[in-house]
């Protein structure tokens, strides 16, 4: 598959987490905020997730764990104010836990800053069961036990290869090209929020944050 780059690990970093992303959201089409432009609703409502291959923040191993986070924007992403849940793979050891919510709440810098920069309100940070499944015909589920999940298929483009989009604007994990999906369906339901949809966005890339 397109999105399946090998991912080589920086030297003498702080910390580093490399490995595959995927996400779907609540627009119609394709992600209209890669291109800068305001979502398909007015605003965004998304469930990406992490499958950490590689990861090491000081002397503590990140390896095969998962992260998800629910986000809600009142507008376009770049907009910020967003107000996001993160769940950290119940599987992470207190160190683990405590490694990642740092480095997704951007306190070690690198681009995980940047997008912490853009979040208003947490509305939580809690550990649960994530079940994180791709394979190579571009199907890719994941599931946060109690809470929903996303499921997603790559859409298929010309001699059966996926559709891939490369030098966006906006991207999750530059600079990775991502490979667009569609969503067979994805639900949400926490912190007095909920939400279900099918046939929405999706999207998916390596990633490669460090600093």
């Amino acid at each position: 598959m397109s999105d399946q780059t090998s991912l080589s690990v920086p030297e003498h970093q702080a910390y580093y987490v490399n490995g595959h992303y995927f996400e779907s959201c609540n627009c119609l089409g394709v992600c209209p905020c890669l291109l800068l432009d305001p979502p398909t609703e007015g605003y965004c409502e998304a469930f990406p997730s992490w499958h950490i291959e590689q990861g090491r923040l000081g002397d503590t191993v990140l390896d095969g764990l998962n992260v998800a986070i629910w986000l809600r924007t009142p507008g376009a992403l770049t907009e910020g104010n967003w107000r996001i849940a993160l769940y950290i793979d119940e599987r992470a050891t207190p160190e683990q836990h405590q490694a990642i919510e740092e480095l997704w709440g951007g306190k070690h810098g690198g681009y995980l800053e940047v997008i912490a920069s853009l979040v208003s309100e947490v509305l939580g940070v809690r550990s649960a069961k994530i079940d994180w499944n791709e394979d190579d015909k571009g199907h890719r589920t994941m599931t946060v036990e109690g809470v929903g999940g996303v499921d997603i298929q790559a859409i298929e483009g010309m001699d059966g290869q996926d559709v891939v989009l490369s030098g966006m604007p906006l991207a999750v994990a530059p600079p990775f090209a991502v490979t667009v999906a569609r969503s067979n369906s994805w639900s949400f339901k926490d912190h007095g929020l909920e939400a279900s949809r099918s046939g929405t966005a999706g999207l998916s890339s390596p990633f490669s944050y460090f600093a």
